[in-house]
């Protein structure tokens, strides 16, 4: 899996278009990613969004604050187009939105440069020995807003 940057505004924002995100992680598909109908499993789909969100959330500092990790509070999942094997998926994301404890974060799963999925998710900054939700630290915040349009 890789890892790359680039960046677009908020007004050129479209989840279909590549161009979009400014953070990127790549995976070769897997036999057992498919389905009964031959087609890349919607697990596997949100297994592919997940690593796109771990991999921006450790970028941007997640492992500095001791004890502090993220949690999913919303995923939406629009499923564009089918995924086939073989072949390798590369998985935009980006920050939408910052708040206090959470951000949203949008995504984008291509294939050959064609959208095949979008998705929109709200983390929360959690700790993990309080079990509750805390302010994301300032150090997480600058680097996550580098990802915003």
């Amino acid at each position: 899996m890789t890892a790359t940057t680039s960046s677009r505004t908020a007004v050129d924002f479209d989840p279909t278009d590549p161009a979009s995100f400014s953070f990127w992680t790549e995976e070769r598909l897997r036999y057992g990613d498919l389905d009964m109908l031959a087609h890349v499993n919607n697990n596997a789909i949100g297994v592919f969004l997940e690593n796109g969100r771990v991999h921006l959330f450790r970028a941007s500092g997640e492992d500095i604050a001791e004890g502090l990790s993220w949690v999913v509070r919303r995923l939406e999942i629009d499923f564009v187009r089918e995924i086939q094997f073989p072949g390798t998926v590369r998985t935009g994301t980006r920050v939408a939105a910052l708040g206090n404890t959470s951000c949203t974060i949008r995504q984008g799963i291509f294939v050959d440069g064609e959208c095949r999925v979008t998705s929109t998710a709200i983390g929360v900054c959690f700790d993990l020995v309080a079990r509750k939700s805390v302010s994301i630290p300032d150090v997480v915040r600058t680097r996550l807003a580098a990802h915003r349009p």
